[in-house]
């Protein structure tokens, strides 16, 4: 029978006594697979809260090594990481704060071609990727698998985040796209990003993923909008298109 060792009932106490977690709720989050795509200003504050909570087995996979740009944002990396790998460096700092769970770091790009290795074993896919290419990749990937994905972006002062269920009845990241153009915001690359709205978006890629996770309903196909330094928020239903070249409007 599965069971907290006294550590984990120590560790988790706060949490445990919450009626949205207890310990059935705690025992779902240590038997959970998360894939989060991208260990930059949402992967890095994504992954550590889903450590925190005791999210059994977290992977993250990211291609690029840490900067000297991206501390402001990036605040589990340290100067002395510049260089590293990002997936090594965060994994090792998520290591450090619970040893308790699986940790993969896995150097590269999420494509079409590393999909069928990413999403073994994956309950939920969140992500922190900060790319067109790997979304609309997430997006049709785990349609293929009938598994749900949480996409996040951030850049200047805004960001946006949105639900898509497992089989896209509520519409899917081609349907946004294509509806809109184009993607809704560019790249933090080009046009900058102030970094506590990272986290802002971040904060709401955890807590849907530890939501799913835990068995509580979420708004699919809702796109959430956030200006922080505008303090502005909004929210719109995505309308599932009948030409989507994906879902074909959710059917």
């Amino acid at each position: 029978m599965e069971t907290l060792t006294d550590n984990q009932l120590t560790r988790y106490a706060r949490q445990l006594l919450l009626p949205q977690v207890d310990l059935d709720g705690q025992m779902r989050l240590q038997r959970s697979c998360v894939l989060v795509v991208g260990a930059g200003g949402l992967g890095c504050p994504v992954t550590q809260y889903l450590a925190g909570a005791g999210v059994g087995h977290i992977r993250v996979v990211d291609p690029d090594q840490v900067e000297l740009s991206n501390l402001p944002r990036q605040v589990v990396y340290t100067e002395a990481d510049v260089g590293s790998a990002k997936v090594d460096a965060l994994t090792r700092r998520l290591r450090a704060a619970n040893a308790d769970i699986v940790l993969e770091g896995c150097v590269g790009r999420f494509d079409a071609d590393a999909a069928q290795g990413l999403l073994d074993g994956v309950d939920l896919v969140i992500d922190a990727s900060d790319s067109n290419q790997a979304r609309l990749d997430i997006d049709r990937s785990t349609y293929e698998r009938q598994l749900p994905w949480l996409m996040g972006a951030a850049v200047q002062t805004a960001g946006q985040w949105i639900a898509f269920d497992p089989i896209r009845q509520c519409g899917c990241y081609h349907c946004l796209v294509f509806a809109d153009g184009d993607e809704a915001l560019g790249g933090c690359t080009a046009l900058g990003i102030l970094g506590p709205v990272a986290g802002m978006i971040a904060m709401q890629q955890s807590l849907a993923a530890l939501k799913y996770l835990l068995g509580a309903p979420l708004p699919w196909g809702v796109v959430h909008y956030a200006d922080g330094w505008a303090d502005e928020y909004s929210s719109i239903t995505l309308t599932a298109r009948p030409d989507c070249p994906l879902c074909g409007g959710g059917d």
